[in-house]
């Protein structure tokens, strides 16, 4: 049996958090791939696409050595906190793509709630720098989430770091190939 404390680890590792970003990231991108809606009616594929951004910046924190508890209480849903002491913690440079995607979401990915990203009456969203710095970010992190999870919790049988890194970039590859997001 599995003891509470052994779960709240596996729930909070650099490789769990790395996975939900992957999860809400397919989970956007067949979303809006299925669904053509106006952005009034989208607000779902922003907020997923802003949950997925988050994670792979708590990912790559939690690699880095910060505590669950820290990143729940004193990092929230803060997109440019978690990306400043990303940078401050050795996440390589992101293009300027990402940051400006990161910092449009920001305002609306907040502590409570998911505020409503408005827009002209009719529009349709374009959610590709979205997918793009999601993509960016998991790309850019596999690494070290790969080296931390071998490091501190694989068992002798799973799988070298570089053989994690191939995985989760497959991974990462083949959600990106996927249906693409109507636009």
């Amino acid at each position: 049996m599995i003891e509470n404390a052994d779960l709240e680890v596996r729930r909070t590792n650099a490789l769990a958090y790395w996975r939900y970003a992957h999860d809400y990231l397919r989970a956007v991108r067949t979303l809006s791939g299925r669904h053509r809606l106006d952005c009034d009616e989208a607000q779902a594929n922003y907020h997923l696409a802003a949950q997925a951004l988050e994670f792979a910046l708590k990912a790559f924190l939690r690699a880095r050595g910060v505590p669950a508890d820290t990143l729940c209480n004193d990092y929230r849903h803060s997109l440019p906190r978690a990306l400043s002491e990303a940078a401050a913690r050795g996440l390589p440079t992101p293009p300027r793509e990402v940051t400006d995607a990161l910092n449009a979401i920001a305002p609306h990915h907040q502590d409570t709630q998911f505020a409503y990203v408005p827009s002209t009456e009719g529009a349709f969203p374009d959610l590709t720098p979205l997918f793009s710095a999601a993509n960016w970010l998991l790309q850019a992190i596999a690494p070290v989430v790969a080296a931390d999870y071998t490091a501190h919790y694989s068992a002798e049988a799973s799988p070298s770091t570089e053989a994690f890194i191939v995985r989760l970039r497959a991974d990462l590859s083949a959600t990106m190939s996927e249906s693409p997001s109507l636009q």
